[in-house]
């Protein structure tokens, strides 16, 4: 008898099932790290993950904190034997229970402390999130930069190609010096230099951005360097500077500490211990009935409520400083942007002039009409306007991202 063969159409389904889950993973994966691509996956980065696993404790201890008493009831029993004048020996036992009940609105407390802390866990999450989502929109700028500055060292470094080799045929016809030659080739190795350093900086520092969003392949950046759309005024930013996700957190952390210090308060209240008894004596039942309370007279949990209560007043100290630091942080980002918005415009005509000036003294040198040093020249001024509006640009970037984070909204 044939055996039956394993797996058959169910095998198959499931195999062509995984291989199409596969297939559109690593098309997800694959998807180009524009800042909408970010910032989705800033929501499931390792930190963030962290961090909301850090919430998912202080909500554990919510629903430990409903429990009726930390004190758990205590059960205990005595057994012996009488031994009577008359030579007889009873069977003579003991049994206790002792229930805990608690006073004072503690298990309110408790449950509202716990609430509290997970309210403040929350915000705080929050935070840390916004806080991540712009670091790793800063270091997406960043790679932008270094793309554009590697496409910028390769131009320099084509164009030092051809200086030098028309230098060398300059020479070979006898209308250059040597002297030529070896300023173009000085020339061209720097510039050589200059872009491998250039692709190697963009390689580290995209190896950062991909480590932050948790990705092991290089899907690509892209992007423009400075984000697209209008920042809202000043005076919308210093309206919700309460809305921020650090004022808010901090606002959290006071109701927690306040949470905290009633708990304090509540633990001053004694746990009454309801007592049951059962006797067994000389062939008699005896039941009895009664309570056992703790004095509260030495220890009225006095430290745990002072230094609750001076924690809320540091709480309360770390909220107003937040609020002031978010305020001076907008004016302070805004004075930025206004600043380098105004860099930018001054020196977004330089790029093209650069280009051309550059173009047309290599163009001049090649067919005699200029020499090298005036090529030299021309290259050294439009290097420098080249890099100050990039890092003119990149600076801009850098401000309106963080405002447009600051305003709710990711960059575009």
């Amino acid at each position: 008898m044939l055996g039956r063969r394993p797996g058959g159409p169910r095998a198959v389904g499931v195999v062509a099932a995984f291989t199409i889950c596969l297939a559109s993973a690593r098309a997800h994966a694959e998807e180009p790290l524009t800042r909408q691509r970010v910032a989705e996956l800033v929501k499931v980065a390792p930190a963030t993950r962290v961090t909301q696993s850090e919430v998912g404790v202080s909500g554990a201890a919510v629903t430990a904190a409903g429990t009726l008493s930390l004190e758990n009831p205590v059960v205990s029993g005595l057994g012996g034997v009488r031994f009577n004048p008359d030579g007889s020996r009873p069977f003579n036992g003991v049994a206790t229970v002792s229930w805990p009940v608690d006073l004072g609105g503690k298990r309110g407390a408790r449950r509202e402390a716990a609430e509290a802390e997970y309210r403040a866990a929350g915000a705080e999450a929050r935070s840390q999130e916004r806080r991540l989502l712009v670091g790793a929109l800063l270091q997406h700028a960043l790679v932008l930069r270094d793309e554009r500055q590697v496409a910028i060292a390769a131009a320099r470094h084509a164009l030092s190609e051809r200086v030098y080799a028309a230098a060398q045929r300059r020479r070979a016809a006898g209308s250059a010096p040597e002297l030529d030659v070896a300023l173009a080739a000085m020339q061209e190795k720097r510039d050589a230099s200059a872009e491998e350093s250039a692709s190697g900086a963009r390689a580290a520092d995209k190896l950062g951005l991909l480590t932050v969003l948790g990705l092991n392949d290089d899907p690509g950046v892209v992007g423009s360097l400075v984000p697209d759309g209008d920042v809202p005024a000043l005076a919308v930013f210093t309206k919700g500077v309460e809305q921020r996700a650090e004022v808010r957190a901090a606002a959290a952390a006071l109701d927690a500490a306040q949470a905290t210090a009633e708990r304090e308060r509540a633990k001053r209240w004694p746990t009454l211990n309801v007592l049951g008894q059962y006797e067994r004596d000389d062939q008699a039942n005896i039941g009895l009935i009664g309570f056992a309370i703790p004095l509260a007279v030495l220890n009225a949990n006095r430290a745990e409520v002072a230094t609750s209560a001076a924690q809320v007043q540091a709480a309360r100290s770390r909220m107003t400083r937040s609020r002031i630091d978010a305020a001076g942080q907008v004016r302070e980002l805004y004075a930025r942007y206004t600043a380098t918005k105004a860099a930018v415009d001054s020196l977004a005509p330089t790029e093209a002039l650069a280009t051309r000036a550059v173009a047309l003294a290599t163009r001049g040198y090649e067919l005699g009409e200029n020499d090298l040093t005036s090529v030299l020249l021309v290259r050294r001024e439009a290097v420098e306007a080249e890099s100050a509006l990039l890092e003119a640009q990149h600076a801009h970037a850098a401000v309106k991202i963080e405002l447009l984070v600051n305003a709710g909204s990711v960059p575009q």
